[in-house]
């Protein structure tokens, strides 16, 4: 794992982050986001076919072009590019399956696994949790849902009023507030990409746009 993470993960007032077990894909060093989900699809296939021996968390993924990631609004279309790439290369049709993105009741399925997504960029400010902590590289960090049921107690169920508001001190304490509402609706989609800032809206990467995500 890129040293970078392990600072991301270290500084992380998330209670979960540090125990986490997290495999990762090489680095895509390319400026083609589609390459780099296609290319990470056997292992996010592989894990698949563990996941219920493996106690494993977490797979990551890093594009490591500044460019990347440079803006909210480039970082939309990098994601929706990469999750096209993770579709296809899964045996997925991305048309159907973010058909219904930013719904209640959609998830990302790949491998006939349901995974949530948390995207971390350089476009961030130090004040945001999804800050990359001075890296310039874009990281994707899929986390098989099992992984949420298997550190919930009782399994299964969904994390405490109580253990949420903890959480949400300790981001406080440490200087990366974020939004509560927006962490707790129920459209998964909406929660990959995180806003630039609090107030800000959702961000609807799934939606095609005309930015050009390619640097040269």
């Amino acid at each position: 794992m890129a040293d970078s993470f392990r600072t991301i993960r270290g500084t992380s007032a998330c209670p979960f982050a540090a125990r986490a077990r997290i495999e990762t894909v090489p680095p895509y060093t390319g400026l083609r986001p589609y390459e780099a989900g296609f290319a990470a699809g056997p292992a996010v296939a592989d894990l698949a076919r563990r996941i219920e021996h493996d106690d494993v968390d977490g797979l990551l993924l890093q594009l490591t072009d500044l460019g990347l990631g440079s803006t909210i609004e480039v970082l939309a279309e990098t994601v929706r590019q990469t999750v096209t790439g993770l579709l296809e290369a899964t045996g997925t049709d991305p048309a159907a399956a973010l058909a219904d993105a930013g719904t209640d009741g959609w998830w990302l399925q790949l491998s006939g696994v349901r995974w949530f997504l948390i995207v971390f960029a350089p476009c961030y400010p130090d004040t945001s949790p999804r800050s990359t902590r001075g890296s310039t590289t874009t990281f994707f960090l899929l986390q098989p849902v099992h992984s949420f049921d298997r550190h919930a107690t009782p399994k299964g169920a969904v994390i405490a009023p109580a253990v949420r508001e903890r959480i949400r001190s300790a981001h406080q304490a440490a200087g990366t507030p974020y939004n509560t509402d927006h962490a707790q609706q129920t459209a998964e989609a909406q929660k990959f990409v995180a806003p630039l800032h609090p107030d800000d809206p959702p961000v609807t990467w799934w939606r095609a746009r005309s930015t050009e995500v390619e640097t040269t």
